[in-house]
């Protein structure tokens, strides 16, 4: 396999673990779901994962195949995700609700089925999927690799660029909404009567209310480009890790959805 090959298996690879991953989320969640880190239609962690099975090929066993494969998906998928959230405090998957999770980064039922993926890939996917290449005349395969590689660099600027400060900005917000919910909370159990200890939640219109005061104050307003690359984004982590980590994400994507849009 020459370097070109295994770029455009990549790319293959990327491209299938992109459909296989919006359809699976999409089924879940009942609506369309784009997936993966980058604007287009690609997962390269999928990709990389791909090409590391189709280099194993059919020259080990399926149970040797099967754990390695289940081994290196997991290391790899831990190191893409804690990557991710240094970098951007942001999760593009979370495994915090599955059983015998790491950090939500990965967790066993994931790894079983990428071990199981893996084997279908290197014993089955790959020998399909390679039988076109022969046919391919290598200079179209050195101008498609050399198109993609460029492609997708263009993409991870206009990723990276887009969410290098904006998730920071988010973060703050969802403080400052936190902040606000919580004056709101001490507010109402003053005002209940006596026989009332405390007040377990606020109406949902005040909660609405707050988000859509901080969307004013906090002066953003999205692209299309970021309104895209923002939606993907499974949590907001970083430094918080607590309790209310789920309800904190939901506000962070209420308040995104409620954005204003930036005029062309």
């Amino acid at each position: 396999m020459s370097i070109d090959e295994a770029v455009l298996y990549f790319y293959i690879y990327s491209f299938l673990g992109w459909v296989y991953e919006s359809i699976l989320v999409s089924v879940r969640e009942k609506r369309w779901a784009n997936r993966g880190f980058l604007i287009g239609p690609i997962c390269p962690i999928y990709g990389a994962g791909g090409l590391l099975f189709a280099l194993m090929g059919t020259h080990w066993s399926v149970p040797l195949t099967f754990f390695v494969c289940m081994v290196s998906s997991a290391v790899l998928e831990y190191a893409t995700g804690f990557t991710l959230e240094k970098l951007f405090h942001a999760s593009w998957w979370d495994y915090s609700d599955m059983p015998l999770n790491l950090h939500g980064y990965i967790c066993l039922p994931a790894s079983l089925l990428f071990g199981a993926m893996g084997v279908l890939v290197s014993h089955l996917i790959h020998p399909i999927v390679s039988l076109p290449m022969q046919y391919i005349p290598s200079w179209l395969v050195n101008v498609a690799a050399l198109l993609l590689v460029g492609i997708t660099s263009a993409d991870i600027t206009v990723t990276v660029s887009t969410l290098s400060d904006f998730v920071d900005k988010l973060v703050e917000a969802d403080r400052l909404m936190n902040q606000a919910i919580d004056e709101k909370y001490r507010e109402l159990e003053s005002s209940v009567s006596g026989t009332i200890k405390s007040v377990k939640a606020i109406p949902a219109s005040v909660r609405d209310k707050i988000i859509d005061q901080e969307v004013l104050k906090s002066n953003l307003t999205l692209t299309g480009v970021q309104a895209q690359v923002l939606g993907k984004i499974k949590s907001i982590r970083g430094a918080y890790r607590s309790d209310y980590l789920q309800e904190s994400t939901g506000r962070i994507r209420e308040f995104i959805r409620r954005l204003p849009r930036r005029k062309k």
